[in-house]
C-alpha cells in the first residue's frame, strides 16, 4: 500500500507546475484547467477546487484518490490518499502535489462531500515550468457554459437565465426543472433546490 504523507522530491520538482484538467465525473462537460506547483498541498487543491466548481466551504469533506492502471487494461484500481474537511485539515491536507509520483496522463478521483459524492476526474496534462509574477494554484481555462432559460419565466414568453435546478419537482416530474432566483423563491422556496454551476 502506497503512503504519501512522508514522500520527500526534489527541490525543483517542488517548483514545477503541475497542469490538471479537472471535470465533474457525471457531467464531463463541465470542466477546469488547473494549475498547482509541487510544492503545494492538497489542502491548497481542495480549496481551488471547491471555489472553481461553486461547493460550499462551510461543510463537508472531500477526499483524494490516485488512479492505477492495472497493468494495461483499462481497468484501474484507486489508492487513498486522504480526506480534507472544510477547514483545510485531515489526512491528506499536508501532502505535497510533487510527492504524488504522478506523469503526465495519470489520474486522480476527487469526490467532493461524501454523502452526495460528487465525483470529479482530475487528469494530469502536463508539468511545466512555472511563469514569471504567476500566483498558484490558479484556473487557467474552463468550458464554454451552456446557459439555460428559467422554465417558468419560459411558459411566460420570458428569457430568463436558471440559476437553481429544483431537485424535488425534477424528481416529480422526471425532468429537470431549471428556475432562475426570482421564481425559485416565488415558486421553490420550501423545495430542495441546488445552484446550477456552468
Amino acid at each position: 500500500e502506497e503512503s504519501f504523507s512522508e514522500t520527500s522530491f526534489p527541490a525543483a520538482q517542488g517548483r514545477q507546475v503541475y497542469r490538471f484538467k479537472a471535470a465533474l465525473w457525471h457531467r464531463a462537460s463541465l470542466w477546469r484547467t488547473m494549475e498547482i506547483q509541487g510544492q503545494q498541498t492538497l489542502a491548497e487543491f481542495d480549496a481551488i477546487l471547491r471555489d472553481a466548481f461553486d461547493h460550499d466551504f462551510s461543510d463537508h469533506l472531500s477526499g483524494f484518490w490516485k488512479r492505477v492502471r492495472r497493468d494495461k487494461s483499462k481497468r484501474f484500481r484507486e489508492v487513498d490518499i486522504g480526506d480534507i474537511n472544510p477547514l483545510g485539515e485531515g489526512s491528506g491536507s499536508e501532502v505535497h502535489i510533487g510527492g504524488l509520483g504522478l506523469e503526465p496522463g495519470d489520474e486522480l478521483k476527487y469526490v467532493y462531500d461524501f454523502g452526495d459524492w460528487i465525483e470529479h476526474r482530475l487528469t494530469l496534462e502536463a508539468v511545466v515550468e512555472p511563469e514569471a509574477g504567476a500566483s498558484y494554484p490558479r484556473v487557467v481555462a474552463q468550458n464554454a457554459p451552456r446557459y439555460q432559460d428559467c422554465v417558468s419565466c419560459a411558459a411566460r414568453g420570458q428569457k430568463v437565465r436558471a440559476t437553481w435546478v429544483c431537485l424535488a419537482c425534477s424528481e416529480r416530474q422526471g425532468r429537470d426543472v431549471l428556475v432562475c432566483e426570482k421564481c425559485r423563491r416565488a415558486q421553490h422556496g420550501e423545495h430542495y433546490a441546488e445552484e446550477i454551476v456552468y
